[in-house]
């Protein structure tokens, strides 16, 4: 289970200060209906974790509810232009725009979280009350929207 504890503790061990509180599920945002399609099959879902220099991705295991000891993607708070975020159905698109390019996340709405994928992979215990994702989505979100001002 990928609880913060476990998160926190991989990313130490690979050289990260995490900051606290500041954990969210993402996936990369489609670009289009086609896009949408194959990443609902694909399944792929990342915990962004804000740490001390940069935001950090780890991807979860599509074979448990765990993450992944490797960084998917990291993004140097310095290399971050600005970052604009936007309500999408119901989900929040993150475009996180660096001197040559823009990368889009998506992350869903607290609201719904126990009933979807952001709520499955951020369980804190085995009582599926406790949800990380939904807890620390509107303080990451606020951070994402200051880097780079």
């Amino acid at each position: 289970m990928a609880d913060t504890k476990r998160i926190n503790t991989i990313l130490e061990k690979m050289g990260y200060e995490p900051e606290e509180g500041k954990l969210i599920v993402v996936s990369y945002a489609p670009e289009n209906l086609s896009d949408r399609i194959r990443k609902l099959l694909n399944n792929n879902f990342y915990a962004l974790s804000f740490c001390k220099e940069s935001i950090v991705l780890l991807p979860f295991s599509t074979l448990s509810v765990d993450v992944k000891k490797e960084v998917a993607l990291e993004l140097p708070f310095s290399a971050i232009s600005s970052v604009e975020v936007s309500e999408k159905g119901l989900n929040y698109r993150i475009d996180i725009r660096l001197d040559d390019e823009v990368i889009s996340l998506s992350t869903q709405q607290a609201e719904l979280s126990v009933f979807r994928m952001s709520g499955y992979y951020s369980v804190e215990d085995w009582t599926f009350i406790n949800n990380w994702h939904k807890e620390n989505l509107k303080e990451t979100l606020k951070a994402l929207e200051k880097l780079g001002k």
